[in-house]
């Protein structure tokens, strides 16, 4: 293989690559992040500032695992597991810490009963949200013991389902920019 060979290849798998990258859909990407963590931060920061960091990363990691379906109808059916898990999540959560204040038994307690629930149940791929909403609202119990079980794990739930709402949405909204992509980019090369 000659030089020019090798520079026409590396030419031609550059421009490839680049072709792929649709600015647009990392902005929406980026406006759907900043969003869960305006939400985390601010409107949950707003009832209980000490965990504005805890609620911005769960409304981030909701955002951040729909937008990485390939499509609207596949990102709403995850949205709706999310939310489910999530929920099923807080709900151990919540009656964990009705009973008994924070402890890393406890805690470990709390995620193998949880994991148990979703493995008796064949519905496994749930776990996954449950048990980090599970663990964030443990560790905002450990660090803000004071706070109230029912207020942490009623945030820690519209925090995760802002951002499956977000994520939702912006995959809404980047499915149909790819079809009008798509159709300019015939057209142009039609002409």
């Amino acid at each position: 293989m000659t030089v020019k060979n090798i520079a026409l290849r590396a030419q031609s798998l550059v421009t490839k690559a680049f072709g792929r990258v649709q600015i647009f859909v990392l902005i929406i990407m980026c406006a759907g992040i900043l969003l869960a963590y305006l939400a985390g931060m601010y409107l949950s920061g707003s009832i209980h500032a000490p965990s504005r960091w805890m609620g911005a990363l769960l409304a981030c990691s909701s955002v951040v695992a729909i937008l990485q379906k390939r499509a609207y109808k596949d990102s709403l059916k995850l949205g709706i597991t999310r939310v489910a898990g999530t929920f099923t999540g807080a709900l151990v959560a919540y009656l964990y810490l009705l009973f008994f204040h924070f402890t890393v038994e406890g805690m470990l307690i709390s995620v193998f009963i949880l994991e148990m629930l979703f493995m008796l149940f064949n519905i496994y791929n749930n776990s996954h949200i449950a048990t980090i909403t599970l663990l964030t609202i443990l560790l905002v119990s450990q660090q803000s013991p004071d706070v109230n079980p029912a207020m942490n794990c009623l945030l820690r739930f519209t925090e995760a389902a802002v951002g499956v709402g977000s994520g939702v949405a912006l995959m809404w909204v980047i499915e149909k920019w790819n079809k009008v992509w798509q159709r300019v980019h015939k057209r142009i090369k039609e002409r």
